[in-house]
């Protein structure tokens, strides 16, 4: 049993240590996927919540069938009611349809009127229409209440159960058609989700802390294992962090929710069943480990040992935060330095395919003799020939789409500017460019570092002096972007770019990148800013 337990302790130590520093050099890129899985526990712990439902039909015909979901934090909801009226060609006279409006909560139909008003309106009504909680009784709609000239058929009053109210706007008939937009209150309809939901949401405040706490647990670990100090307390350890992984990269891959579990960072993506295969494979050493215990033999005293896992654990922390506020010793992401992001965007490996292969398999109907409906299912080839028979499909439910071949996916295939003030779309100029580029990534602006305030004004400075193209960039929203920008006296202005791309981009928020056209010729963390004359030199060996 020797021997297998010494295989067991170095592989599974070397494969710690290796999997731990990968993951600690990117401590960050490790948090956005703790993120990720405490979303999906949330998620998936969350209260089930009723759907709001406004559907309108006119003289029979079904207009509008509008659908929201409820959330917990939900107080109110937009409802949006849109009818045309009818021209009667005898005389012209415009004359409206009957509008019936019928709103349900879970399905349930809980409150409904019936309207019938000719057009043009020579007087407007106001009446109450009030929503129920499912199973209470529907009471009688209010006759009009008053009556006044002009050409307005309004809502004041849009209520819940308990009588509390919203306001509504008026419903305007304009020519031939009505348009009706209403805040409804919705608070008494939306559930209060549980505990566990408000742990994980809560755990999302601190992925980074336990990013780097987890990363570096797992080098610590390793190392224990190698040296073979305190076996029984770091297989002890060992067991619990690999069953919980297991469960994790399990999980994942049954109901498909993460698809990456970041086992080895952007250095090697393996998708959910291989990790759930690694972590089994794992827990199989464990066991041989917790067999063969017995025969540990440390490579240093208890005293020694202890002294050096101290100093170890001292360096493997501080790594840790260094890769956090310094970008990554080693850098494996898309926007690394040297890659150009217009190549890597449009790049296909020799036989990937670039696009899903898709099989679609048609569901088509007829009616028959007897009165009933016959369907029948056919492929794409056969499509046409079934047509002709007289078979018809529905759009919304005539089509089942499977999945034969999965394209290849470019590491950077969500990259998007705009700017918000001008509606442009900043994408291809940016991609398409041929002189130099300044390009400041800050996700989140209210908590970007400030630090380099007076090294990032002199680069803005200078760049719109020597016309280079400045490009800085958010997630957060244009009026906190602006506030900014004039506390901290930039002379620039901020464009909107998705979240989960610029997390991708800056590791440390912020992280500034030179690129010439679309090639990144440096990248900086915020805290690390570089001098103009860094830039200069840049600049200088690009040319040659």
């Amino acid at each position: 049993m020797r021997i297998p337990y010494l295989i067991a302790r170095f592989l599974t130590g070397a494969l710690f240590v290796f999997s731990g520093i990968v993951k600690l050099n990117d401590p960050s890129g490790f948090g956005i996927k703790l993120n990720e899985y405490f979303d999906v526990f949330a998620q998936d712990l969350a209260t089930p919540q009723d759907s709001m439902r406004l559907v309108v039909y006119s003289q029979g015909q079904k207009l509008i069938d509008q659908k929201t979901v409820l959330y917990s934090f939900d107080t109110e909801k937009e409802m949006l009611i849109e009818a045309k009226g009818v021209v009667d060609g005898g005389d012209g006279t415009a004359v409206s349809p009957k509008i019936n409006v019928r709103c349900s909560w879970g399905g349930s139909s809980v409150a409904e009127t019936t309207l019938d008003v000719q057009l043009p309106l020579p007087k407007s009504y106001d009446f109450e229409f009030v929503a129920l909680s499912p199973g209470q009784e529907l009471p009688s709609i209010k006759s009009p209440v008053n009556a006044k000239q002009g050409g307005h058929l309004s809502f004041p009053t849009v209520g819940t159960s308990n009588s509390d109210s919203a306001a509504a706007e008026s419903l305007t008939w304009d020519g031939l058609s009505v348009s009706k937009s209403a805040m409804v209150n919705v608070a008494a309809f939306a559930k209060p989700n549980g505990a566990l939901f408000d742990f994980f949401k809560w755990f999302k405040n601190y992925s980074l802390y336990l990013s780097v706490f987890f990363c570096a647990l797992e080098v610590l670990l390793g190392l224990a294992m190698l040296i073979g100090w305190n076996m029984r307390l770091t297989v002890a350890i060992t067991a619990a962090l690999i069953l919980f992984f297991t469960f994790l990269t399990g999980y994942s891959a049954y109901f498909n929710k993460v698809t990456d579990c970041g086992c080895f960072g952007d250095f090697l993506k393996l998708k959910p069943w291989h990790s759930f295969y690694k972590d089994l494979v794992l827990s199989g050493l464990i066991l041989v480990m917790i067999a063969g215990i017995k025969h540990n033999v440390p490579w240093f005293s208890k005293p020694f040992g202890l002294k050096l896992m101290g100093v170890l654990s001292v360096l493997t922390f501080a790594f840790g935060v260094y890769c956090y506020m310094y970008l990554p010793i080693w850098d494996f992401l898309p926007y690394k330095v040297g890659n150009n992001i217009k190549t890597v965007m449009t790049f296909v490996p020799e036989g990937e395919r670039s696009s899903d292969s898709i099989e679609i398999t048609w569901v088509l109907y007829k009616p028959n003799k007897a009165g009933g409906i016959d369907s029948i299912t056919c492929s794409t080839s056969e499509f046409e020939a079934k047509m002709g028979e007289g078979y018809q499909f529905d759009a919304t439910k005539s089509q089942r789409k499977k999945l034969v071949i999965e394209g290849y996916k470019s590491p950077i295939h969500d990259f998007a500017i705009n700017n918000n003030q001008t509606g442009a779309d900043m994408k291809d100029t940016f991609l398409n460019a041929e002189g130099y580029q300044l390009v400041y990534v800050a996700p989140y602006i209210d908590q970007a570092y400030t630090g380099g305030m007076d090294e990032l004004r002199a680069l803005f400075t200078w760049g719109n002096a020597k016309g280079v193209r400045i490009y800085p960039l958010t997630a957060s929203s244009d009026q906190p972007a602006a506030e900014f920008a004039k506390a901290n006296t930039l002379p620039v202005t901020f464009y909107s770019a998705d979240q989960k791309m610029l997390m991708t981009m800056a590791r440390y928020n912020p992280t500034v990148f030179f690129l010439k056209g679309a090639e990144i010729l440096g990248k900086w963390s915020g805290r690390d800013l570089p001098e103009v004359e860094d830039i200069e030199e840049l600049m200088l060996a690009a040319a040659h």
